[in-house]
């Protein structure tokens, strides 16, 4: 909680509204349906932000996160959201196109690092995040009542910096590994990851490999619905 409140504050945002901490899986049941007024939540209270709607609600990089904190609740994560948008309103959802196995191209090391820095995420016993590709998004908005009004993608260009911060994640899990030996190894892989992300960046014209995308889906609460 007061990690939350410390990187309001860095990011100038804590006096600009009410910075929220909840757990959104409490009351919901396993068919989805969100038991408001139950008082089933862990200390008894209400479920959070129970009774509020708003007209615009931002999803961002949300259902990709989910995996690494509440696993297995993405499927229903958005009959979760839809009590709180106003008939009328609109869910903006962000996220990334899962980043593939291989590609026959200069992008590959890509997809390397992210096979390596989710191999160190997960010999360090924390688990991955796991992002939904655009079309599961649309098909569950439309599953939890919601009309899909418009999708666009944007295409990720990364830099040599940018691949550095991924291999860095791997590199903050290797103290966690279960031998030094292991971890040393691993930091070998790293090592070479970035060398060869280097080489290909700089044969490059502008320094940049294109790989997969981001995505922003708008969908909308009908009018006359309750």
């Amino acid at each position: 909680r007061r990690r939350v409140f410390n990187e309001a504050k860095e990011l100038g945002i804590a006096d600009k509204g009410d910075v929220i901490i909840g757990n959104w899986k409490e009351g919901v049941g396993k068919d989805g349906t969100v038991e408001f007024g139950a008082s089933d939540t862990s200390d008894g209270s209400k479920l959070l932000l129970e009774g509020q709607q708003f007209d615009t609600i931002l999803a961002d990089y949300l259902v990709g996160a989910i995996d690494g904190f509440s696993p297995y609740f993405q499927d229903l994560i958005f009959n979760r959201l839809v009590p709180h948008l106003a008939p009328g309103g609109r869910l903006y959802v962000i996220g990334l196109q899962p980043i593939p196995d291989s590609v026959n191209s200069p992008a590959n090391i890509m997809c390397k690092i992210r096979r390596v820095r989710d191999a160190c995420i997960l010999l360090a016993n924390h688990r991955c995040y796991r992002e939904y590709p655009l079309d599961w998004i649309e098909r569950h908005l439309r599953k939890s009542g919601l009309n899909v009004v418009q999708s666009r993608t944007y295409p990720i260009r990364y830099d040599h910096a940018t691949m550095v911060r991924q291999i860095n994640v791997g590199r903050s899990k290797l103290k966690l590994f279960p031998t030094k030996g292991m971890a040393a190894e691993m930091g070998k892989v790293l090592d070479d990851l970035e060398k060869e992300s280097l080489e290909v960046t700089r044969k490059q014209a502008d320094g940049r490999i294109t790989l997969g995308y981001d995505y922003v889906v708008v969908a909308e609460r009908p009018v006359d619905s309750d």
